[in-house]
């Protein structure tokens, strides 16, 4: 093998690094600019042609996905995310407030903060006033990061167990900036699907309030020799129900989209669950609170935007491949 046919051959593998469809407009053009460029006997790329190349192969991927983030189906789905979402955070705070009202009178001012701006939020998002909405969203994402933070000093775990809700609160806010810009977006279809199957969970929660004795997935339990039976599961299995009947309503593209913004959540919960759990349960052993390591927080802060990267790619590669595939079985049959 001459030096001529290794060198092209190292450049083409890195030009693996491109996507396809940028490889097939550019990759033989760019290839024989490198080669013109070389050395007489050069057999591999410059350290910086390699870096040029893994570079720009960076931005052309990045500009892929923000152009395809741009795509209405992702709207949609973010809208439907933003005000699902809002109504959730919504009916958790009322859910706290209210046992807090019953039994302890000096409840935080943030308790009663929660509910009302994300009530306010839905309000907005639903007369249409975007920009606004994407201000209360953001200062109602803080709000929920204070109520968080002020148990940090003595209950890491519990601000662990916690993490995901607030992971909720910051992806309702991300999406209401993204939609304060561009074209108006349609409400999502059924939303009163979606606020019955809240009112439901959020019955059920109160239920298991009354039941105090319940918890887990336990659906009855045996005390003192009789069989009590949980009122609250019903209704949080109706609620299941509905949530996923009102998900299935918004079009295979929107259903897509709305599991990958809501990757983020799913990342965190099961990142506390598994890569915390060791720390968790030491933290509870020791009288004083052990404190989360920088290295820690790193690997908490950074799983909501992997979750969401590594769902984004994997739609992507699904949607093409799919697409490729029908475009064979339409050939075939013609």
């Amino acid at each position: 093998m001459t030096a001529h046919d290794e060198l092209e051959g190292r450049y083409r593998r890195l030009m693996a690094a491109y996507p396809i469809r940028h490889r097939r407009e550019y990759e033989e053009e760019m290839v024989g600019v490198l080669l013109a460029a070389a050395e007489p006997g050069q057999r591999r790329p410059r350290a910086w042609d390699r870096a040029d190349i893994l570079v720009n192969a960076l931005a052309v991927r990045v500009r892929g996905w923000v152009d395809d983030l741009g795509d209405p189906a992702w709207r949609r789905a973010a809208s439907a995310v933003q005000v699902v979402g809002a109504l959730f955070l919504f009916v958790v705070g009322i859910r706290w407030v209210l046992p807090g009202l019953a039994f302890y009178p000096g409840v935080d001012v943030l308790e009663f903060a929660r509910p009302a701006v994300w009530a306010v939020v839905f309000t907005l998002t639903l007369v249409g006033l975007r920009r606004l909405a994407a201000g209360v969203a953001v200062g109602g994402a803080l709000v929920e990061i204070a109520h968080v933070a002020q148990w940090y000093g003595y209950s890491p775990s519990q601000v662990l167990r916690s993490s995901w809700l607030v992971t909720v609160a910051l992806l309702v806010a991300v999406c209401s900036v993204w939609l304060a810009g561009g074209g108006r977006v349609a409400a999502p279809r059924g939303l009163w699907w979606f606020g019955a199957a809240l009112a439901l969970a959020g019955g059920g929660s109160v239920a298991d309030f009354h039941q105090g004795w319940f918890s887990g997935f336990a659906y009855a339990v045996t005390m003192d020799g009789q069989f009590v039976f949980r009122y609250a599961g019903p209704l949080y299995l109706t609620a299941a129900a509905l949530a996923v009947w009102a998900w299935w309503r918004q079009g295979s593209l929107v259903r897509r989209r709305i599991l990958a913004l809501t990757a983020p959540v799913a990342g965190v919960a099961a990142m506390v669950t598994y890569g915390f759990a060791g720390f968790m349960y030491s933290s509870q052993q020791f009288p004083s609170p052990i404190l989360l390591r920088p290295f820690q927080w790193a690997i908490l802060l950074a799983t909501p935007a992997a979750a969401f990267a590594v769902a984004a790619v994997v739609l992507s590669r699904w949607e093409r491949l799919s697409t490729l595939a029908e475009a064979g079985r339409r050939a075939e049959k013609a």
